[in-house]
């Protein structure tokens, strides 16, 4: 699709969907433009004021809420970030994944490293997917609207120990605004295409929008005839040859596009998943193969826990697309988080490597992970 010049029609979509939006929020807070920004503490203290007051219980609901919080806060008490790369200073900490199977290596993934992500730069959460240019430069995306890159830092056998170079940009629309009220921004899955176009799923305002490495913006994707529910939307994106790009919703549903229509390959369920269901959170296409690594979580609300489950879908185009090869699937005590984002690395010698990253959700209960596995 090249660089495509914004039309009045995507202006007039972007602004209706600007408006909508804004309205949407300010509403909810009984406040209109006209106000002067108020500082961060003092927004923060209303929300977390707002939050106590309809979740009272403890525990890790009240937390989740506060979470929820401070991530309304941030967003529309600070200024956008500018539209260009920031640095922004990161830690990381070693997480051990706490599986027998996947540290020995008995099964098809053998865990060879991972850590936590941690960052004094308060707007680094969140991150949703992600996607290596080479054995260690990446790029991600988070539901915060940012786009990320960096590199990993990598020992003498290859495997991750941490993160360097890391810097951050706001996604934009058209205009080259940066996206702010979370219905526009809830930026899900990502896909990098061979000429290095970036291609983001977004749900809420469920639509595919093309940039260029640089997170230019670029175009609008097909999307599937289907209507999504607001939350899970095209959660997860892969892109094929031929300037193909595979879709799945959270709900379920599994489409082929072309830069002009989907096709559907699975049709969604009739009934919606339940929470104990497993759903499709991110996919890639396998460096090695026709087929797609394919991430799915359950989260159990009765305790508060995930399943996670990689899988190999070597024919996609089947007119039964199903895993064929499930490679791993743990729940605690093993290490679990809220595993959204999968990402495919073939090494020189043939073998591939994957990784698997999670949202922490403004959740001081949940942390951003990155973990490394090779494929036996």
């Amino acid at each position: 699709m090249g660089g495509l010049v914004p039309t009045s029609h995507h202006r007039d979509v972007v602004q209706m969907r600007k408006n909508r939006s804004i309205n949407e929020v300010m509403a909810r807070r009984g406040t209109f433009g006209g106000e002067k920004k108020r500082g961060l503490a003092s927004v923060a203290l209303a929300l977390l004021l707002a939050a106590c007051a309809t979740t009272p219980e403890v525990g890790w609901q009240a937390r989740h809420a506060a979470g929820e919080a401070l991530r309304e806060a941030v967003r529309f008490a600070e200024e956008p970030l500018p539209d260009a790369w920031t640095d922004v200073p990161v830690t990381t900490v070693p997480v051990e994944i706490n599986d027998p199977d996947l540290e020995a290596g008995t099964g098809a993934l053998v865990y060879i490293g991972g850590f936590e992500i941690r960052s004094e730069f308060n707007r680094l959460h969140g991150l949703s997917d992600i996607r290596f240019v080479n054995s260690s430069d990446f790029v991600a995306i988070s539901d915060e609207g940012l786009l990320v890159r960096g590199a990993l830092r990598l020992d003498a056998q290859m495997r991750p120990t941490g993160l360097v170079d890391m810097a951050v940009r706001p996604l934009v629309d058209p205009d080259g605004a940066a996206l702010i009220p979370k219905f526009l921004a809830d930026a899900e899955g990502l896909a990098l295409t061979d000429n290095r176009d970036l291609l983001v799923s977004f749900e809420r305002d469920h639509r595919v929008w093309r940039y260029d490495y640089e997170g230019r913006w670029l175009g609008e994707r097909a999307m599937p005839d289907y209507r999504f529910t607001e939350n899970e939307g095209p959660e997860a994106i892969a892109a094929d040859t031929d300037d193909r790009l595979w879709m799945a919703g959270e709900d379920g549903g599994l489409w082929l596009c072309h830069p002009e229509a989907c096709e559907v390959v699975v049709q969604p369920p009739a009934v919606r998943p339940g929470d104990d269901d497993l759903r499709v959170t991110s996919m890639v296409r396998d460096p090695a193969s026709d087929g797609l690594y394919v991430l799915q979580r359950a989260y159990h609300a009765s305790r508060n826990a995930n399943t996670i489950r990689i899988s190999l879908w070597a024919n996609p185009t089947g007119p039964h697309a199903q895993p064929d090869r499930i490679l791993a699937e743990w729940t605690a005590p093993a290490t679990v988080d809220n595993f959204e984002g999968i990402a495919a690395v073939r090494r020189p010698d043939g073998t591939v490597r994957l990784f698997i990253l999670s949202d922490d959700n403004f959740n001081p209960n949940q942390r951003m992970l990155l973990l490394a596995f090779e494929v036996r």
